[in-house]
C-alpha cells in the first residue's frame, strides 16, 4: 500500500492530519490527500467503484453492501485495538504476581530473623523507644562493631 493511499486510508476511517503527523506521515502528504478527499478527487477504496462511460466521463456505481462493510470493520477494528489494550495490561499484571510471590517468600524467611523490625518494637527499661543496636564481628579478620540506631 502506498503511503498516500495509508494516508487516504486513515482520514477516511475519522483520524485527524494531527494523529496522523505524529504518526510520522509527511506533512505535505497528508495536506495533499485531505484537499483531494475533500475535493472528491480520490475513489473510496473498497465501496464506491468508478467506471468510464462511453464518452469518457466518470460515473459512480452504488456500493451494495459498503455502509454495512464498513460498519462491521470498524467494530472489528474497536475489537481488536481493545484485546491488543488488554494484552498490554496482562502482561504487567503477570509480572506484578510474579514479584509478590517471590517477596512473600522473601517476607517468610525475614519473619524467623530476630532482629526483624526490630527499631520499631524495641524499649528499654528507661523508657527509650528504637534506640537499638546489634553487636557485630567480621570473621574474616575478628574486627567489632556496632549496628543500630544510636540518639543523636
Amino acid at each position: 500500500m502506498k503511503v498516500t493511499e495509508h494516508i487516504e486510508y486513515l482520514l477516511r476511517q475519522g483520524r485527524k492530519p494531527k494523529e496522523l503527523l505524529a504518526l510520522g506521515f509527511p506533512k505535505q502528504t497528508v495536506t495533499r490527500v485531505r484537499r483531494q478527499i475533500e475535493q472528491g478527487k480520490t475513489a473510496k477504496k473498497g465501496g464506491i467503484q468508478r467506471s468510464k462511460s462511453i464518452d469518457g466521463n466518470h460515473t459512480q456505481q452504488s456500493p451494495s453492501s459498503n455502509e454495512e462493510v464498513t460498519s462491521e470493520s470498524h467494530r472489528l477494528e474497536a475489537v481488536e485495538r481493545y484485546l491488543k489494550e488488554l494484552k498490554g495490561r496482562v502482561e504487567p499484571l503477570e509480572a506484578v504476581i510474579v514479584k509478590f510471590s517471590s517477596l512473600e517468600d522473601i517476607q517468610a524467611r525475614l519473619n524467623g530473623t530476630p532482629a526483624l523490625d526490630l527499631k520499631h518494637r524495641f524499649k528499654c527499661n528507661c523508657g527509650a523507644l528504637g534506640f537499638v543496636a546489634i553487636h557485630i564481628q567480621c570473621t574474616k579478620c575478628g574486627s567489632e562493631t556496632w549496628w543500630g540506631w544510636f540518639p543523636k
